[in-house]
């Protein structure tokens, strides 16, 4: 590891480790460790969690870096992490915990697209895209051909190993207490099999059409997160853990109850018993007609709910017994909001939800009216969460 590069970023470091030690930090991970104990928001002393989520295109104009560059330079990837969590800490006053763990990941959001075969777009303005323009998979004799992926050389897995351990010679030279995270798997089934059968209406039609080819298609989806969780925990020689699953292409009406029930659940649920349960349930969607059928899902820790499902339904089916997660509308809610309609959209969240462990979220936030104008409402935001809850 380069010694310009490790003296760019001890100073970086020793200011994160402080943050790290600091009370605030400190009142923060108590709060989070309430939360995921089940302590209801009505109930806790800080009230819900609130957190502001920015996208990485938005740092990337609030810092100065090049988007490109922090998805294949290990070097400005570790900078930047720890430049946001400075700026973070010391621009808004919410509930982000901040720590000395590093991450090291070439693709973000679509990196296990790549290791199923998808072209990948590097952007100056946005994050990785995964390309949907032809289909990787088009009949059974494409599906009897499949192998699942080689660990270390399919798709970018030689270009996540190199900054992997480039990353681990950084963190061993700034010294104890930092460590190094490998990416895991999150994409949900539907996402990969999307992936899989090139533009998004094709696997839509192949539940309706060629249901078999469909549950042949999710049945290696399932194979595909449960192989990469194996490989990766021998790779770091570690148990496998929970597991996760974004599954924003699950939403009302694309995915109907009935096709989720036939399609979807039964994967899902083998996927959460191979790993133990789920730290999260996740669609950005409407997901209100499929609540009492992902509830069926085994021992999920975490429960998000996007702008547009029913917060009355969500607290029915998982507000006693699971931490809820709850997105606002990033525009509506906040960029576009007045204090008024900011404080309005916070309280009916918290009358709604508060009985239920709970924390709301302004997530994956890129600028939409000028960086300096959508930074001013980000801060009011917390601002006013603040007033609403912390008095």
């Amino acid at each position: 590891m380069q010694s310009e590069l490790i003296n760019t970023l001890r100073p970086l470091a020793d200011r994160v480790a402080a943050i790290t030690e600091s009370p605030e930090n400190q009142r923060r991970i108590a709060h989070w460790q309430r939360y995921r104990a089940g302590v209801p928001a009505s109930k806790d002393s800080d009230g819900p969690l609130f957190t502001l989520d920015i996208g990485i295109p938005t740092w990337s104009r609030i810092l100065g870096f090049d988007l490109i560059r922090y998805f294949t330079d290990v070097g400005t990837q570790l900078r930047v992490q720890l430049e946001m969590r400075i700026y973070h800490h010391e621009h808004f006053a919410e509930d982000t915990v901040v720590g000395t763990g590093l991450g090291a990941s070439p693709l973000g959001t679509v990196f296990e697209c790549s290791l199923l075969g998808a072209e990948i777009e590097y952007r100056p303005d946005s994050n990785p895209w995964a390309a949907h323009n032809r289909a990787l998979v088009e009949d059974d004799a494409d599906l009897d051909r499949l192998e699942l992926p080689d660990f270390y050389n399919t798709g970018a897995m030689p270009l996540a190993h190199r900054m992997y351990q480039e990353a681990l010679e950084a963190a061993d030279a700034l010294g104890p207490g930092w460590q190094v995270g490998f990416p895991a798997a999150i994409r949900g089934i539907l996402g990969l099999a999307q992936v899989m059968r090139g533009p998004h209406e094709n696997i839509l039609t192949d539940m309706l059409l060629r249901p078999e080819f469909a549950k042949r298609l999710f049945s290696y989806a399932t194979d595909f997160r449960m192989h990469y969780a194996r490989e990766r925990a021998r790779f770091l020689d570690e148990p496998i853990d929970k597991g996760h699953i974004g599954n924003d292409e699950v939403t009302v009406p694309t995915v109907s109850p009935q096709l989720y029930k036939e399609f979807l659940l039964p994967r899902e649920i083998e996927l959460s018993e191979f790993h133990g349960g789920l730290t999260c349930w996740h669609s950005c969607g409407d997901t209100g007609p499929l609540l009492p059928l992902i509830r069926r899902i085994p021992n999920v820790d975490q429960f998000y709910t996007g702008p547009w499902t029913d917060l009355e339904a969500v607290m029915a089916t998982f507000g006693q017994d699971t931490p809820l997660d709850i997105a606002i509308h990033v525009v509506d809610d906040m960029l576009a909001a007045t204090p008024q309609r900011m404080e309005e959209k916070l309280r009916r969240v918290m009358s709604v939800c508060g009985d239920a462990p709970l924390r709301i979220r302004a997530g994956s936030t890129d600028s939409a009216f000028g960086l300096q104008t959508d930074l001013a409402q980000m801060r009011r935001w917390t601002e006013v969460a603040q007033r609403l809850y912390r008095q």
